[in-house]
């Protein structure tokens, strides 16, 4: 009766097992989905950042270039005002006033280009003059009294004296010939100006444009579009205020905005050699909303397929609650459970083949007749129910290695080596695959997992090969210091960029698998947990285009 019992609850343990693959396969389809997402996630961040880095450097360069165009005529006035001057002439005088108008003629951002004198009077324009006006409490005017090597000052957003609008000021000081200063030339470019030309950017219906002063400024705000906040203002966020510190040439980064409390990916640069720099930001709301769509879409596939396989567990499980009942069968010898156990194995995968036949007999008998989502949705239950039924016995296979203690004994990995490439021997022969191998050694192990991890490692090789090259396959065996041999498999395929060098032994992460379609993403998967098993560890060295070496360690025979 005891040995009926043992029995009994090894049965129950089986069923409680093959429940937990399918959980495992379920929650693997609900990974499986949310890799998806997470990935796809990732792409719209990029390209959000690529936008708003690609906008950025527009409209910084278009800045410069006006910056430049007004820097240009300033020094040209100033050039004038002192030949001018030299000559015994007078810088207010009509000649000054019509060549500041022409000047000002082909500076389309500036409202006009005007003279002080040393006390601040604006005695010049292209405006004419402007009696009673006086710059001399401006900062920008006494930062140029005060330092006769100061280059163009770019003043804070101010409210003019004569236009009554916010102006950003951009002025150059007036030399004397004998050194001293003989006032200041400027030109008054609007806030609105800057913002106009942010209007015309493509940047999201959320999206915004800001120019501020840089940190020697204390990032004081200049213009912003959609107008928000108050020109002069220094309240920028933390992340930004972190993210220029760092790397005040120009970067990208996340945040919610203070002006209107909306995140967005911002990308910020200066404005050439100038003390300002330009923030483009694209709302999160705004480049998010395609990849909800893509989101429910896959949400819905994934529970479309768990339920399906839920109701099939749930038919097992009605099954083997009869086969409970019926005690007389829990003494059946150790054969008839190693069979029951391939019928309950085989049983797993007939509802898949159902979901397939039916799918299928849908997309026949319906394609065309209903909406262009439907037809997606049938292929992809299609495409879903296939690769589960393939990746069934992979996962078997792989949760079948730690199920019962290792038996190690030496095993000869030359032999190993040999069975492998004759079950391999029709892909070699077809990919015309050359496999050299130094005299490999005996080593801990079992034989049959041993095999396995060589036929994935080589099988690897064979499938990641370079289009154009037939495979190079080297197998070599080193004594490592600590007592452990180290094998290399080594090949000339398509190589491994090195990010993806711990995820490949994830299970179910694969490389490119729209290029090499077929495999399940178990098979290192299983090459490392055999390799645990054993008592050694594996590794990958690899470059793009220039192959990849899988190294693990294995236990000699006898220690030294």
């Amino acid at each position: 009766m005891a040995g009926v019992r043992a029995d009994f609850n090894k049965f129950k343990a089986s069923r409680w097992r093959l429940v937990a693959l399918l959980l495992f396969v379920n929650a693997s389809v609900l990974g499986l989905a949310w890799i998806s997402l997470d990935a796809s996630y990732r792409q719209y961040q990029d390209r959000a950042a690529v936008s708003t880095r690609n906008t950025n450097r527009l409209v910084s360069q278009s800045i410069a270039g006006d910056i430049d165009q007004i820097d240009l005529a300033l020094r040209a006035v100033v050039d004038e005002a002192v030949r001018t001057h030299g000559a015994g002439g007078t810088i207010s005088g009509p000649g000054m006033q019509e060549f500041l108008g022409r000047l000002q003629s082909r500076l389309k951002m500036t409202d006009s280009l005007r003279l002080t004198n040393a006390a601040g009077d604006v005695v010049a324009g292209s405006d004419g003059p402007q009696p009673g006006i006086n710059t001399a409490d401006r900062a920008y005017f006494t930062s140029l009294r005060d330092d006769p090597k100061a280059e163009m000052s770019i003043s804070s957003p101010i409210l003019g004296r004569i236009s009554n609008k916010w102006v950003l000021i951009f002025a150059r000081r007036l030399p004397l010939p004998d050194g001293g200063f003989g006032g200041i030339v400027f030109a008054p470019v609007t806030i609105a100006w800057f913002e106009q030309k942010f209007n015309d950017l493509e940047v999201g219906p959320q999206g915004t444009v800001v120019m501020r002063g840089d940190a020697s400024r204390n990032f004081d705000l200049l213009a912003r579009f959609p107008h928000a906040g108050y020109v002069g203002q220094t309240t920028v966020s933390k992340t930004f205020r972190e993210r220029i510190t760092a790397n005040p040439k120009g970067g990208t980064y996340e945040a919610v905005a203070g002006a209107d409390n909306i995140r967005r990916t911002f990308s910020y640069r200066p404005i050439a050699n100038y003390p300002l720099i330009t923030l483009v930001g694209m709302a999160t709301d705004d480049y998010l909303g395609e990849w909800r769509k893509e989101g429910v879409k896959v949400i819905a596939l994934a529970g479309a397929f768990i339920l399906v396989t839920t109701l099939g567990g749930i038919g097992m499980l009605r099954s083997w609650r009869k086969l409970e009942r019926q005690t007389d069968e829990l003494a059946r010898s150790n054969a008839d459970l190693e069979q029951f156990a391939y019928v309950a194995s085989h049983d797993l995968q007939t509802p898949l083949r159902n979901i397939a036949s039916y799918a299928q007999l849908l997309a026949r008998r319906y394609e065309g007749r209903l909406d262009k989502d439907a037809d997606e949705f049938i292929g992809y239950i299609v495409g879903g129910a296939k690769h589960m039924s393939s990746m069934i016995p992979d996962l078997l296979d792989y949760a079948r290695v730690s199920r019962s203690p290792p038996e190690f004994v030496p095993v000869d990995l030359n032999q190993v080596v040999e069975s492998v490439l004759a079950n391999l021997g029709p892909d070699i022969q077809d990919s015309g695959a050359t496999v050299k191998m130094d005299k490999l050694p005996v080593v801990l192990a079992e034989a049959r997992q041993a095999e396995s991890l060589f036929q994935n490692l080589l099988e690897n090789a064979l499938i990641y090969r370079q289009p154009d090259a037939p495979p190079q396959i080297e197998i070599t065996a080193t004594l490592e210091p600590k007592g452990l041999w180290r094998v290399a498999v080594r090949d000339n395929g398509i190589g491994i960029e090195p990010a993806y060098f711990e995820k490949i032994f994830i299970i179910f992460q694969r490389l490119e698998p729209a290029r090499f379609p077929g495999g399940t993403g178990i098979g290192l998967a299983l090459c490392r947990r055999i390799v645990h098993r054993f008592g050694g560890t594996i590794w990958v060295e690899s470059e793009p285009r220039k192959g990849t070496t899988f190294n693990f360690t294995l236990r000699p025979t006898a220690q030294a």
